[in-house]
């Protein structure tokens, strides 16, 4: 007969939020505004109550998604947008790297 051992049933890790890429039909749907960050005075986008700045360009949406893998594993918020025939990925940043709303 088989006998059943108790073992602690806690998870070892802790649950980990994933980040999500949005695609926006266009940047209609955001505010502009220009921030002054640590890397100097950039142009950036307000979306749901974060702060994103363009991070790259790419010419096609599938492109697009598969350049931002390493950022949705980074745990960034990341929203992509057509712009001038290209697909841009902006990154959400966080508040602390902004010094002010220029």
């Amino acid at each position: 007969m088989q006998t059943l051992i108790e073992r602690d049933t806690k998870p070892i890790e802790k649950p980990v939020h994933k980040a999500k890429t949005m695609i926006l039909n266009s940047l209609n749907q955001v505010r502009l505004i220009v921030i002054n960050t640590i890397a100097g005075t950039e142009k950036a986008i307000v979306f749901l109550g974060k702060t994103f700045v363009v991070d790259r360009a790419y010419n096609s949406l599938t492109d697009a998604i598969a350049g931002c893998r390493s950022d949705l594993d980074l745990g960034f918020a990341v929203l992509i947008a057509p712009e001038a025939n290209q697909f841009k990925v902006w990154v959400s940043i966080p508040n602390e790297m902004i010094l002010q709303a220029a």
